[in-house]
C-alpha cells in the first residue's frame, strides 16, 4: 500500500519558520509571506520513493485545528511531518497529540531551527511524548533515509525509542546542487506574492552557507560557514519550471548574502539576459558585496528589490556586534540602489545588552539619512548557542522566560540603560517616524506604477498604525 505524508506549518499564527528568521510575520511592518521551501523540498524527495504527499500551510490558508483533523481523518497519513520555531514550538506539537489520536500509528515529525541548538531536541522530545523524531540541521533528504532505514543508522535525528531518547551523529552540510525542484505543485502559489504588486512570487534557493561572524545569527549553525552554490544552469533550469508550468515570473533568489561572489552573480545575470526570461527578482545583500557595476547588471536582468541587514546607525555597535561593515558602505550601496531605481529593504535591530536612548536614537536618525524604501526594526534575541546568549547572561539580563518570547518583535530583555517598555517605545518611534514622514511619504507616491500598489501601500499603512 502506498504510503503518505502530511507536511504542516500549523494552526498557530504566520511566523517565519524556516532558517534563521523566527520572527511574526504579523507583527512586521511589512507582511511578507513566505511558502514553506523546506517541507517542499522533503515533499519532493518522498515522492521520489511513491509516498502520496500532502502540504498545508494552515495560517496562511487561514485554516484552523478544526481543518487539521479533518484532514488527518480524510488524508490518514503514515508520517506527520511539522515546521516549527522558536516562539510556537510549544502550540504546535499539541499536533502531534491530535495526529496520535486520531491514528496512533503515525509517525510524529518535528523540524526547524529551534532544533540547532544545545540539546533543545533532547528536552522537547522529553516534554513531549506524542512527538516521535526531530530531524536537525538541514532536513531535505533525512526522510527518504527515515522510509528505508533504522534510525540509529540516519546521521542528524534524535527519536524516541522505547523509554529512551537517542541522538544520531551531526550530519555533512548537503551537495545543494543535488536538491530537487520543491514541490510547488503541493502549495497554493498564489497565497505568497509580492507585497507591492500581488504577483506570485517563488522562491529559489541559490546558496547556503555564511562565513561573517554576527554575534545574534543563526545562519552559520544552521548551515555552516563555508558557501555553498548552486550552478547557474540548476537555477535557470527551476525558472524556467516557474515561469512555464507555474505562470510565476516573480522570484526571490534565496542566500544568506545572494552577492557574496560577484563572477557567479554576473554569470547568473548574463544568463538571464541572454535567454530573454523577462523575470523580476529580489534578494537578500550586504552593503559591503556590491559595487556599481554588479547593480546595473542585476537591474538589467530584471531586479527590482534587496534587502540589506544594516542592524544599526551606530558604528560602535555595528563594531560590537560584528557586522564588518560601516555607515559610509551603507550609505553609498543604498545611494546606488537609488539610482537605478532598485527598491532597498532595510533591517535594523534596536536594543542590544550595552545601548542606550542615543545610540538607537542613532540608529532611528540613520534609517531616514539613508532614504531606503522600506524598513524594519527588529530586537535582538538571544537564540540558544550564539555569541549574543553570552553576552546577555555576562550582562545580567537573561531571563528564563526568553524562550517562550516572540523572537525578535518583542524584547527579550531590557538593555543595561532601557527597560522593555522603553524599547518598544522607541521601535514604534523609529516605525512611524520612518513611514509617516512627508518626505518619505511624497517620495514612495512619485514612484507607483499602477492604482494596486497605492491600494497595497495604504493597506500595509493602516496595518503599521495599528500595530503600534
Amino acid at each position: 500500500m502506498q504510503k503518505k505524508a502530511l507536511l504542516i506549518n500549523p494552526p498557530t499564527g504566520i511566523y517565519a519558520r524556516e532558517d534563521r528568521c523566527q520572527n511574526s510575520a504579523s507583527e512586521q511592518a511589512l507582511n511578507i509571506l513566505r511558502p514553506p521551501i523546506s517541507l517542499m523540498y522533503i515533499a519532493s524527495n518522498l515522492e521520489k520513493k511513491n509516498v502520496k504527499c500532502k502540504i498545508v500551510d494552515y495560517p496562511v490558508e487561514r485554516k484552523n485545528w478544526g481543518d487539521f483533523k479533518k484532514d488527518l481523518n480524510s488524508f490518514n497519513p503514515d508520517f506527520f511531518i511539522i515546521n516549527t520555531s522558536t516562539t510556537t514550538i510549544d502550540n504546535d506539537i499539541k499536533a502531534c497529540k491530535i495526529a496520535k489520536k486520531i491514528r496512533s500509528s503515525i509517525v510524529t515529525i518535528a523540524r526547524g531551527t529551534y532544533f540547532s541548538a544545545n540539546n533543545n531536541d533532547i528536552t522537547t522530545l522529553k516534554k513531549f511524548k506524542y512527538l516521535d523524531i526531530i530531524i536537525r540541521g538541514e532536513t531535505e533528504f533525512i526522510m527518504n533515509e527515515i522510509l528505508e532505514k533504522k534510525l540509529e543508522n540516519i546521521k542528524g535525528i534524535t527519536f524516541r525509542k522505547e523509554n529512551k531518547i537517542i541522538k544520531t551523529k551531526k550530519r555533512k552540510p548537503i551537495i545543494v546542487e543535488r536538491l530537487p525542484l520543491p514541490a510547488r505543485h503541493l502549495i497554493k502559489n498564489e497565497l505568497y506574492s509580492r507585497i507591492d504588486t500581488d504577483e506570485p512570487m517563488a522562491i529559489i534557493e541559490t546558496a547556503r552557507g555564511c562565513p561573517y561572524k554576527c554575534i545574534y545569527c543563526l545562519g552559520p549553525k544552521v548551515y555552516g560557514t563555508r558557501v555553498r552554490k548552486r550552478s547557474v544552469e540548476s537555477i535557470i533550469k527551476e525558472i524556467s519550471v516557474c515561469v512555464n508550468k507555474f505562470q510565476i515570473n516573480n522570484f526571490h533568489f534565496k542566500s544568506e548574502t545572494f552577492t557574496i561572489n560577484k563572477e557567479w552573480v554576473k554569470k547568473l545575470c548574463l544568463e538571464i539576459l541572454k535567454k530573454k526570461m523577462n523575470i523580476k527578482w529580489a534578494c537578500n545583500s550586504r552593503v559591503d558585496t556590491l559595487n556599481e557595476k554588479t547593480i546595473l547588471l542585476m537591474k538589467q536582468s530584471g531586479c527590482w528589490g534587496v534587502s540589506f541587514g544594516v542592524e544599526s546607525g551606530n558604528q560602535e555597535t555595528l563594531n560590537k556586534i560584528k557586522k564588518g561593515t560601516t555607515l559610509k558602505q551603507v550609505e553609498k550601496t543604498i545611494s546606488l540602489c537609488r539610482k537605478y531605481e532598485i527598491k532597498a529593504y532595510t533591517f535594523f535591530i534596536i536594543g542590544f545588552p550595552w545601548e542606550n536612548k542615543k545610540m538607537i536614537n542613532d540608529t532611528i536618525k540613520f534609517s531616514k539619512k539613508i532614504k531606503s524604501d522600506f524598513a524594519e526594526f527588529y530586537f535582538p534575541h538571544p537564540f540558544e548557542g550564539t555569541e549574543l546568549e553570552m553576552i546577555v547572561k555576562e550582562y545580567g539580563l537573561y531571563e528564563e522566560s526568553i524562550k517562550n518570547k516572540n523572537p525578535e518583535m518583542k524584547p527579550s530583555f531590557r538593555t543595561k540603560y532601557l527597560s522593555k517598555k522603553e524599547l518598544i517605545k522607541l521601535r514604534n518611534k523609529a516605525v512611524i517616524s520612518f513611514y509617516f514622514r512627508p518626505s518619505y511619504i511624497f517620495r514612495t507616491l512619485t514612484k507607483l506604477k499602477s492604482f494596486k500598489e497605492l491600494r497595497n501601500y495604504i493597506k500595509e499603512g493602516l496595518k503599521i498604525l495599528v500595530r503600534t
